[in-house]
């Protein structure tokens, strides 16, 4: 059983029966008004009887601070979703998508679920968090102008709440969408991250199983960029194109405006990318040169290029000052061959999802 850094699910017995939804958690009292519909979590059975609705639960009361977002989900089950105590917090927009990528971590539905929407609103004004929330899906953009009401309505009233929301960048290709996104906010407070997998839409469909997606979303970028909207490109190294990474950074650093950083992520095994696994990873050690030469077109035109989710031990000694520590602490984990490492303490360890097959053991750093 491999222990996240935090543990955010947690199986709970309420005092009433709460229907499946979000709600805004108190720990040490009980607020008069919120968007959200409230439940006080405590440590305890209390010595008389609260005339609200609660859990007792001395680890979830732990884990929590007052005004965090938990969904149950009516089996009895509380997935802490939006906690000020953890490393990052994203929020699920939707399932659906126009991808189809052969890696995708949340693989997507077509029902209707315009639900999530609504209640991510009313969790952010209630969260009104200081720092940057992740939005993601599915694709957040296919709300259009939904999704823009939603996001000025929160950035209006959480001044200090910023976004950075997760995208394949089709939607963008409608030039008059994207300057209507790029003007709800201040500049910088909503930054896209969009995955480029491919210098050409042979290598890019194929990766995302999707006729036309390469060109949409090259256009779409472009015109983020023209639009002043701060851009991260993404890049999941596969067996399908590890050898076009330092094209893909010559390609996007070269083309489009207001790349903030090219983020190089390692395969999470989740979602469908368990099913590809044998199909798609290619251990780091198998192309350490592209991941050097990536880097180096980087640096050599400018654009800031970072390593996600990378043990250390598993990349050349030359690319470890480009990795961070960037896999969120709920699925989070370092095997006890790390315990005595020296680098633990920044490197980005493993995803929990991590095991059998699929587990690239540690290697000795010397």
């Amino acid at each position: 059983m491999k222990t996240p850094e935090r543990i955010d699910l947690f199986e709970v017995d309420s005092s009433v029966d709460l229907p499946h939804g979000y709600y805004r958690l108190a720990k040490n009292s009980i607020w008069g008004s919120g968007y959200l519909p409230q439940i006080a979590i405590l440590p305890s059975i209390p010595v008389h009887e609260p005339d609200y609705p609660y859990i007792v639960d001395r680890a979830l009361f732990e884990t929590i601070q007052d005004g965090d977002i938990g969904m149950y989900s009516g089996r009895n089950k509380l997935r802490v979703i939006l906690s000020r105590l953890a490393n990052h917090n994203t929020l699920l927009l939707t399932e659906r998508c126009d991808n189809r990528c052969l890696f995708c971590s949340q693989p997507p539905k077509t029902r209707e679920d315009s639900w999530l929407l609504e209640s991510a609103e009313k969790a952010l004004l209630d969260f009104n968090f200081s720092g940057t929330i992740g939005l993601s899906g599915g694709e957040p953009l296919l709300y259009g102008g939904s999704l823009i009401k939603k996001l000025k309505n929160v950035l209006s009233n959480c001044p200090e709440t910023n976004f950075h929301i997760l995208s394949n960048g089709r939607a963008l290709k409608d030039s008059s969408f994207c300057r209507e996104l790029a003007g709800i906010g201040h500049p910088g407070r909503i930054v896209l991250g969009v995955p480029v997998y491919g210098t050409s839409s042979d290598t890019h469909d194929s990766c995302v199983d999707s006729s036309n997606a390469f060109n949409e979303t090259l256009i779409g970028l472009i015109n983020a960029g023209n639009a002043g909207i701060p851009l991260e490109i993404r890049i999941i190294p596969t067996k399908l194109n590890h050898a076009e990474l330092s094209g893909i950074i010559e390609l996007v650093g070269r083309c489009i405006s207001s790349v903030v950083q090219v983020s190089i992520m390692n395969l999470e095994p989740t979602g469908w990318a368990k099913r590809n696994w044998e199909s798609l990873y290619l251990s780091p050690s198998r192309y350490q040169d592209d991941l050097i030469k990536a880097i180096q077109m980087g640096q050599s035109i400018g654009v800031k290029t970072v390593l996600f989710n990378y043990p250390l031990c598993h990349l050349p000694e030359d690319c470890r000052s480009q990795a961070v520590k960037s896999i969120s602490d709920w699925k989070n984990f370092y095997p006890t061959e790390c315990d005595d490492c020296l680098v633990k303490s920044i490197c980005g360890g493993y995803f929990t999802s991590t095991g059998g097959e699929r587990f690239d053991p540690p290697r000795r750093i010397a």
